[in-house]
């Protein structure tokens, strides 16, 4: 199985950025976007892995003494990594806590005996990899505006899967925080 954990966002949130993906979409020359519904906060790609109970006991132990804190989505923005563009909106609001939440999981999933990511955790809802765009779109992009806001209450576990060509996000286990 193709598992990964995150933060989901609701429908109002989803609703919101989907449209900057469709703007995004329209803009741009190419590349592969992510469907509206799959939109999230990767806290960790766990990659292939049957070990369904280690990643449950790894996030029951990283949520401990995390309280629920506000996120939002805050502004359009992109990185290069091996010649391809991924373009993403930011998370805005308490980062901070999202980052020690993300801390806790990376400690977690290690002492579980899951691989740790040591890049630097940068929060962002990614929307499309290999996307194509000029600097006059970039520039357009990055005036969209966001007003929607919601409370990370809980994690998920997801397994991704391929249906009919397309990636289908199937939770399998929600930890409150």
């Amino acid at each position: 199985m193709r598992l990964f954990i995150a933060v989901e966002l609701p429908k109002a949130v989803r609703n919101e950025v989907g449209a900057a993906l469709k703007e995004l979409k329209m803009l741009s020359s190419g590349g592969r976007f992510v469907q509206e519904n799959n939109l999230h906060i990767t806290l960790h790609f766990i990659g292939e892995s049957n070990d369904l109970a280690g990643a449950v006991k790894a996030m029951q132990s990283a949520v401990r003494g995390i309280r629920p804190f506000e996120l939002r989505p805050a502004g359009f923005s992109s990185f290069e990594r091996s010649g391809s563009r991924t373009a993403f909106i930011e998370v805005g609001g308490n980062t901070g806590e999202l980052t020690i939440l993300h801390e806790s999981l990376q400690t977690a999933l290690a002492d579980n005996g899951f691989a740790r990511e040591y890049r630097r955790f940068v929060p962002h809802i990614t929307l499309g990899r290999s996307v194509e765009f000029d600097e006059l779109v970039y520039a357009q992009l990055q005036e969209t505006e966001f007003k929607t806001s919601f409370t990370a209450s809980e994690i998920t576990l997801f397994e991704s899967v391929k249906e009919k060509g397309k990636l289908v996000y199937i939770p399998l286990h929600r930890e409150k925080l």
